[in-house]
């Protein structure tokens, strides 16, 4: 599906902290309000036994749930309620709440909770982090108005941690049971998809070192591989600067990299029969775009003929091989790579960056073929390569953008991976060394 599609995805979003918890909390109600099943299960795991067979096992025609967002404690009618449950859900599972009511008093400031629950006459608010922040002085400020003045026999205030770990089970088997009885939650499996991307740590995944390479099939074990990745790539940006930030796409695993001639590295893993190694191989793709050719093709391209990268004082294979990407309306149709040995002259050449890269109307793309003709060798069949028929002179396409870039990869073994990363605390190792491969590929073209 296309990422675009995720309800809780918003366009020109903000990475202001207040911005993503805001929304955060907006997503996670949303989930709660539409999914009773989720939410039975949620509240089940907040109260305690007595207070949930009070709650749900039985009700009159004008019970009622209430769930709501940003809301202003001192504003609840606190005669309405016998029992508030004060819940941080943060990323910290050992968040420690027996301290909770010595918390700093704040004055002059309002107190918004993030999410709001009433049934009957119990109440449960959430402040929301998606870090391991301890914001217990936040939510004991926010259920002052519920102790200021008021009897401790008349209302009750039981502090609770749930962590976003314990969530993202409880989604995965709601989502699991649904699928059974195919009543598929697209507000769920989007919560999921988006967190997945964005906070990988909360889906604990484990260290390399753990982790078979090749699963059952004798293909890599994606699913687990690529769920510790994503966490070592997420600690990227911590090490190297904001704008090495996750890519928020489910098709491809990698971060942004801010190189003005390339703008994503990427991840895959790689099983090599002939060697009997596992690999893990990181691209980038420099030149993708006309925009990012201008930085490469005004300088020599000796950096071509590079065969090894060294990376924290070891060499590693490198791999690079031309590609010709064509595009339209902006979106990857196809492409053509290849290596010298498939060409009768040199088609990346800064002439024909120039003159022949960008935008080619179909009136012209006779021409185009011409042009590639004659720099690929006839058995090379770059037309083949492309799928060039079924992708443009057979649709009613009307342009193609064409660049002339890169594809260069880095090959590292896995058992490099595996010897740093032997406990949970070795992410921070996985994530220096990535920083370092990043900063080999940066330095490529020095």
């Amino acid at each position: 599906m296309d990422h675009h599609l995720n309800v809780f995805r918003f366009f020109n979003e903000s990475t202001e902290k207040e911005f993503i918890e805001n929304n955060l909390s907006r997503a996670f109600a949303l989930c709660l309000t539409t999914n009773a099943f989720f939410l039975n299960e949620y509240v089940k795991g907040i109260v305690s036994d007595h207070d949930y067979h009070y709650l749900f096992g039985s009700i009159s025609s004008d019970t009622r749930c209430t769930i709501d967002i940003q809301v202003d404690t001192a504003t609840i009618e606190k005669e309405n309620y016998k029992t508030v449950y004060a819940v941080a859900m943060t990323s910290d599972r050992a968040l420690d709440m027996r301290d909770f009511f010595s918390q700093p008093k704040f004055s002059g400031k309002k107190n918004i909770t993030d999410i709001f629950i009433a049934v009957k006459d119990i109440a449960i608010i959430i402040e929301v982090k998606r870090s391991g922040e301890d914001c217990k002085a936040q939510l004991y400020n926010q259920i002052l108005p519920f102790i200021k003045g008021t009897p401790k026999d008349k209302i009750e205030v039981r502090p609770k941690r749930c962590s976003w770990q314990e969530v993202v089970v409880l989604l995965e088997k709601v989502k699991n049971v649904q699928h059974l009885v195919s009543q598929n939650s697209k507000i769920v499996a989007d919560f999921l998809e988006l967190s997945e991307v964005s906070y990988p740590e909360w889906f604990e995944p484990k260290p390399f070192n753990t982790i078979p390479f090749l699963a059952e099939g004798k293909t890599p074990n994606h699913a687990r591989l690529e769920k510790r990745m994503r966490q070592g790539l997420a600690g990227v940006s911590r090490i190297a600067g904001d704008d090495y930030q996750l890519l928020p796409y489910s098709d491809r695993l990698g971060i942004s990299v801010p190189f003005g001639w390339a703008s994503e590295f990427v991840t895959y893993f790689v099983h090599c029969e002939e060697e009997i190694t596992d690999y893990l191989e990181f691209n980038i793709w420099p030149a993708n775009t006309k925009q990012q050719g201008w930085s490469v093709f005004d300088k020599p391209l000796d950096w071509t003929k590079k065969q090894v990268l060294a990376v924290g004082g070891k060499e590693y294979k490198l791999s690079i091989e031309y590609e010709v990407k064509l595009c339209h309306y902006n979106r990857y149709v196809t492409g053509i790579e290849y290596s010298e040995s498939d060409i009768l002259k040199p088609l990346h050449t800064y002439e024909n960056f120039i003159n022949e890269s960008g935008k080619w109307t179909s009136d012209k793309w006779n021409d185009l073929e011409r042009l590639l003709d004659e720099h690929f060798k006839p058995e090379f069949e770059w037309r083949k390569q492309c799928d060039w028929s079924e992708n443009f002179t057979n649709t009613d396409r009307s342009y193609l953008t064409m660049s002339l870039g890169f594809r260069v990869r880095a090959s590292i073994p896995y058992s490099k991976f595996q010897s740093l990363d032997k406990k949970d605390a070795d992410i921070t190792k996985v994530s220096n060394l990535i920083s370092k491969i990043v900063s080999a590929f940066k330095g490529l073209m020095n």
